[in-house]
């Protein structure tokens, strides 16, 4: 009876492990906007809260501008309806982001508070959405059970929350350095639609096969991103 009894917990206590190294990890996710804080800051530049304030509220705006997007591929196909709202989170977001620019203005303490604001809340919110998931992952209904085949799909199940903290570290780094090249040069709102479009489809694609993998292109863009966004400034 004891090993029975055993192996039909080991997916509760599993789920458990999975929520406990979540919780651990939170810390290392609100650190990801503070290390850039204190990097800006370090580097003499000063923060206008403001403009993060602003810069928060326009990521939370182009996340509710997906809900009508939405609502019109619901008929279609699961894993569709996700890619079409993925797609138009490209255009959404960098078009919100010009519009929150002329607002703060384009001077380069500005643009990097807004930039560091988009992103700032983008890490909040997958903090939040983590704990709502450890919650439903403890559960047995259709919805906890859905989640469960989500972490499964994407490799989250055996994976390190660490991961997840790279991730914000290098999705940072990506509209931080959008916010600086659009706010230096408007036209390039042009080039970061596609751009930030293909970014989200190609990390939904990679999730699928190599969690790993996924990172790796998330970080060679959030790199290369931020870098061009800086030395444009120069």
């Amino acid at each position: 009876m004891n090993p029975t009894r055993t192996t039909s917990n080991e997916p509760t206590d599993n789920y458990k492990r999975i929520g406990r190294r979540f919780y651990m990890a939170i810390p290392l996710y609100l650190a990801v906007p503070a290390a850039f804080w204190l990097a800006f800051r370090y580097a003499g530049l000063t923060a206008d809260w403001a403009a993060f304030g602003i810069g928060a509220a326009g990521w939370w705006a182009a996340l509710l501008l997906r809900g009508p997007i939405a609502l019109l591929v619901r008929k279609q196909p699961k894993e569709r309806a996700g890619l079409l709202v993925a797609a138009a989170s490209g255009p959404l977001e960098e078009g919100v982001r010009l519009l929150t620019l002329w607002i703060t203005g384009f001077s380069l303490d500005s643009v990097l508070s807004l930039g560091q604001g988009w992103a700032a809340i983008e890490v909040v919110f997958a903090v939040v959405n983590g704990i709502v998931l450890a919650s439903i992952i403890k559960r047995t209904d259709e919805k906890a059970m859905q989640a469960k085949a989500f972490l499964e799909a994407t490799g989250q199940m055996n994976s390190s929350p660490l991961w997840g903290v790279l991730e914000r570290l290098f999705a940072s780094m990506f509209h931080i350095g959008s916010t600086l090249l659009i706010a230096h040069m408007p036209w390039l709102l042009l080039l970061m639609i596609p751009a930030h479009t293909a970014f989200n489809l190609v990390s939904v694609r990679l999730a699928k096969r190599s969690l790993p993998l996924t990172e790796l292109f998330v970080a060679a863009v959030g790199i290369v991103t931020l870098t061009a966004g800086l030395l444009v400034w120069q």
